[in-house]
């Protein structure tokens, strides 16, 4: 009895170690962009890493990189278009990124595109007119090389500084008096308020400039069978509403 308890525990091993080895590997990086990603001192978790958790139970055979530190956007768009990634979370489209990658059309999650002030300001724009009627001291600040800095670049006669790397970063420029607006999608905005104490110092405006869908993209150099394997089961978590689940923890509030 013992050998066939030892040859069933071995033959069980080989099985795990097959599958193991046969799961499909999806290479890809985390940003610093709370709460997409969000670092601490043991791993990394976050909106998209929920969302590559239901991608894996969805499809046993596709498993995420692990994900140590974070990266650049602008470096993750270069590893994506060569292929020394995969596949990233939580990208909106603009023309320069449907030309270079694959866009998954069904939605992870959806934002809109505001604008965050002090907690002063009397003005509330309600389009890119009423900002320029207010002035040259109307300076909107903007991550840069972001899909909102390609959007304010096409905008002629706007003050716009984009200079910074993070959101964080414009939030302190915004209450030094080096900009008077903020713009960004709401998902971000209303997470790193909170995260950097600012509530009772900021405040978002209430228009809604734009609504983005935020995509899954693959690298144009990736197989074909993992855009195809993504695609099924995004599709699936889509109509199951577990991307729905997955967002309302997130959603901004």
């Amino acid at each position: 009895m013992y050998y066939v308890l030892r040859r069933v525990f071995f033959a069980s091993l080989v099985v795990a170690s097959q599958c193991a080895v046969s799961a499909t590997l999806v290479r890809t990086a985390a940003q610093d962009s709370q709460p997409k990603f969000v670092k601490t001192a043991t791993a990394m978790s976050g909106l998209c890493v929920d969302v590559f958790k239901a991608i894996e139970r969805a499809d046993p055979d596709l498993k995420f990189g692990e994900m140590k530190d974070f990266m650049p956007l602008p470096r993750i768009e270069v590893s994506l278009a060569d292929g020394d990634l995969d596949a990233f979370c939580g990208l909106a489209k603009t023309a320069t990124r449907q030309a270079q990658l694959d866009f998954i059309e069904t939605p992870l999650y959806t934002t809109h595109s505001v604008l965050a002030a002090r907690s002063d300001e009397k003005a509330d724009p309600k389009n890119f007119d009423d900002i320029r009627k207010l002035g040259d001291d109307a300076v909107v600040l903007v991550v840069t090389k972001t899909v909102h800095a390609e959007i304010l670049a096409a905008q002629a006669g706007l003050k716009v500084d984009s200079g910074a790397r993070d959101t964080s970063v414009n939030l302190k420029k915004l209450l030094e008096g080096r900009g008077r607006f903020v713009y960004h999608n709401d998902f971000a905005l209303v997470d790193e308020i909170k995260r950097d104490n600012l509530s009772d110092k900021v405040k978002l405006l209430s228009a809604q400039f734009a609504t983005e869908g935020r995509f899954m993209v693959v690298s144009k150099k990736a197989a074909p069978a993992l855009r195809q394997k993504l695609t099924a089961a995004i599709e699936k978590l889509s109509k199951s509403g577990e991307l729905a689940k997955i967002f309302e923890a997130y959603k901004p509030r």
